[in-house]
């Protein structure tokens, strides 16, 4: 096992950044550039995310022309070219190993099953305890061909030659995920024709189905949302663009936080009118009682007095509520979170984790299947070891008990490399 011990100068922090590109933005691009019709030109891409190399190993395989045309810059992103195959890879029948990658296997499992190919996706253990059930059942709705290669409604799968139903609706259920719907947006552009999704429930995370439909419209098919529905305009497929990937907001939530504890942090390049919802993270510091300037090109976060419990609803951004659950140890009062039951099928089940390494704390912590509840202790308890099982988040967010100048180890803390695989290099510079 590795681990690292996190043990900063008592000193406040004071630190301006430019991060990596975000892993959910690049994913989503690279797709897109992959079936589209030209050779599209993507910059800051974090290729030292391992969701990200998945993706680019993933669409090789697959017969897609990647060419990388610089090496990485100091933030550990690089630009691409990406030679589309114009809505059909020339690969017909291979394997795709997902890891635990739920954009990759969600974003190219609905692709592949909407070709005229065999393809199977795996992944590691936990990847077969991820749903992907309701995504399925909408593709087969459309015509596809799907098999589970071991349990009903889960992955590995196995997908066969389309045959097009031409059916003019589909519905979907959205309250596991929104990467079913993100995976049916993405992939319905290559039948080149309208279609509407309607979903059945409730849409969890829904700005990251924003995201989405953002990034169509740069590609040349657009998607209207009315209520319950999304109507996808096919047209003539993906065209393709030159883009610059934004950085990690999801990244960039342990920083800021770093700054209402501790000092001052500004994260630029994000910004207002960012496309990614967790941008609104640096609201939720200052309901708890930060200072927060959104400037043109970046945000900035200062401590401003102790900080003040919350109670807030997280469904729209479910991956930084991790880093406010981690803040409520500093915060005065009892901070609750809820609409995160998406937690559980994560990389891990987020719920009990984050119950097990903050009661290790001293915190006084209570979970149901939506919520947690945490109290924080008069002390937090010395020298505990964080375990992170195998999930980048549990290892970025417990970092912050060092950045308010706490020792803590972090155990098996290269799962970061998930998403940011220098990120304790980039903590350490800022807070030794």
């Amino acid at each position: 096992m590795t681990n690292i011990t996190l043990a900063p100068r008592d000193k406040s922090i004071n630190a301006s950044l430019n991060l990596p590109g975000s892993k959910s933005i690049a994913n989503r691009v690279l797709l897109m550039a992959a079936i589209a019709h030209g050779t599209s030109l993507i910059h800051n891409v974090p290729d030292v995310s391992e969701d990200v190399r998945l993706m680019l190993e993933a669409i090789k395989r697959l017969g897609v022309r990647v060419n990388k045309i610089n090496g990485s810059n100091n933030n550990g992103s690089s630009s691409y070219e990406i030679e589309g195959c114009g809505g059909e890879f020339r690969v017909k029948e291979t394997e795709i190993f997902c890891g635990n990658s739920g954009t990759t296997i969600r974003f190219l499992g609905a692709l592949l099953a909407l070709m005229p190919g065999k393809y199977t996706l795996i992944g590691v253990e936990r990847m077969k305890e991820r749903p992907i059930g309701d995504m399925v059942s909408a593709l087969e709705l459309l015509g596809a061909k799907i098999e589970y290669v071991e349990k009903s409604g889960f992955p590995p799968l196995q997908t066969r030659p389309y045959k097009d139903k031409f059916v003019g609706t589909v519905s979907i259920s959205g309250k596991l995920s929104s990467q079913y719907l993100t995976g049916l947006l993405m992939a319905l552009p290559i039948l080149e024709r309208d279609i509407k999704i309607h979903i059945l429930d409730e849409l969890i995370s829904k700005p990251y189905v924003d995201i989405t439909m953002a990034l169509l419209t740069k590609f040349g098919c657009t998607v209207d949302n009315r209520g319950n529905d999304y109507i996808l305009h096919g047209g003539h497929g993906l065209q393709a663009i030159e883009y610059t990937v934004e950085p990690d907001a999801s990244s960039a939530s342990y920083f800021l936080a770093m700054g209402a504890l501790n000092g001052k942090v500004r994260i630029f390049n994000l910004s207002n009118s960012s496309l990614q919802g967790d941008k609104n993270f640096a609201h939720v510091l200052e309901q708890m009682g930060a200072k927060v300037d959104y400037m043109q090109n970046s945000i900035m976060v200062r401590k401003q007095g102790n900080l003040q419990a919350v109670n807030l609803d997280m469904q729209h951004m479910p991956d930084v509520a991790m880093t406010i659950a981690t803040l409520a140890l500093f915060a005065e009062g009892t901070t609750t979170i809820s609409g995160i039951g998406s937690w559980k099928v994560k990389e891990t089940d987020r719920l009990q984790a984050m119950y097990n390494e903050l009661t290790k704390l001293g915190a006084k912590v209570t979970i149901t299947d939506d919520s947690i509840r945490i109290t924080p202790p008069k002390e937090l308890t010395a020298n505990v070891a964080i375990d992170t099982y195998e999930d980048h988040r549990m290892a970025m967010c417990f970092s912050l008990v060092a950045a308010s100048g706490h020792r803590i180890t972090i155990n098996e803390y290269e799962c970061v490399g998930k998403t940011f695989a220098n990120y304790f290099d980039v903590f350490k510079e800022i807070c030794y």
